[in-house]
């Protein structure tokens, strides 16, 4: 990459050249277009162009509803094909398998490839040249997520007691967790054997239930989560993984029974974070678990909640107990 220049500028600069020529022959001055390891380095154009086209690409599918088929169809690029199409939208909203297919076996996450689907995404939207620029900005500042996607890495989130000394928000405060206060949401006790172990906490028609156990050596998140995988496809349900805006996430199709004996399927996201000696888990059901969903409720509650380990004795692999107040089960 030319020093001196900003990534901004050197990601105009193709985006420019493209939509006038179709070719990026000058861009090559600028930097390795076929460079597949650009893609991991947070000061490339490549994870730039990326994170552009997550932008637009989850505008597109919100309107659309979640239907790939109406998403290829405004993704007019030639050189393209369907089925790369598909993959680097599936990349685009966080499809972790998809990320690493196009990355590893399709080898379609490179700047040249990114630049094609971001400009044919600006012209089937008939994006004006002198307004392209503006959407570098929102870009930027997602590039730390693009980049954490193309490594499945966490996204941050909840925390230990220790670290929100601090702390003056409002908070719900529920033993081993805390969560951020409000009047527009409804507390249900999850028990074991006669402890609180965990709460489900009910928006509208979203549902999250939080659970905190303490740490198992060796089973982390990422181990959990492979589990969990495995669990729903034996179950006969199907499983992906994504990231999402807490870090890589498990979203599954359950299929459950219902009284009369027909069956349905539920759509599930398996949230997890690793904080030190706990684990923390998330289950979003309903609306919020939907495939068009957008809405951010329950991963903006999963990741203020702050965990107290010391509430309960420690116990490896055990929930960390919970004193729901009555005042604060509605």
């Amino acid at each position: 990459m030319v020093s001196g220049v900003s990534v901004e500028s050197i990601v105009w600069q193709l985006i420019t050249e493209f939509r006038r020529s179709g070719s990026l022959n000058e861009g090559e001055r600028l930097v390795d277009l076929d460079d597949s390891s650009a893609i991991d380095d947070l000061e490339s154009p490549a994870v730039t162009v990326f994170a552009a086209a997550q932008v637009m690409i989850r505008a597109i599918w919100e309107e659309e509803h979640g239907d790939v088929d109406r998403v290829v169809a405004r993704v007019p690029a030639r050189e393209l094909s369907r089925v790369q199409k598909v993959l680097l939208i599936q990349a685009c909203l966080g499809d972790i398998e998809a990320v690493r297919s196009a990355r590893d076996e399709h080898g379609v996450l490179n700047i040249r490839t990114l630049v094609t689907l971001l400009c044919s995404l600006l012209d089937g939207e008939g994006v004006a040249e002198a307004a392209t620029y503006e959407l570098l900005a929102p870009a930027v500042g997602f590039q730390g997520e693009a980049l954490r996607m193309v490594r499945s890495g966490d996204r941050g989130g909840p925390r230990d007691v220790t670290a929100t000394a601090s702390q003056v928000l409002p908070a719900v405060d529920l033993g081993g967790l805390r969560i951020p206060g409000g009047t527009d949401f409804v507390l249900h006790a999850v028990r074991s054997e006669g402890r609180v172990c965990g709460v489900t906490v009910v928006r509208g028609s979203t549902a999250l239930q939080l659970q905190a156990f303490h740490a198992i050596p060796g089973r982390n998140w990422d181990v959990i989560r492979g589990e969990l995988h495995r669990k729903m496809v034996r179950g006969g349900g199907s499983a992906k993984e994504w990231s999402g805006p807490a870090g890589v996430e498990v979203r599954a199709n359950v299929p459950t029974t219902r009284p009369d004996g027909s069956t349905k399927v539920m759509r599930v996201r398996f949230l997890g974070h690793d904080g030190p000696d706990w684990l923390l888990r998330g289950v979003v059901t309903g609306a919020g678990a939907a495939p068009e969903s957008a809405d951010q409720w329950a991963y903006r509650l999963f990741a203020s909640t702050v965990v107290v380990p010391s509430f309960s004795p420690r116990e490896n692999g055990v929930a960390i107990a919970l004193n729901i107040p009555d005042a604060a089960s509605r």
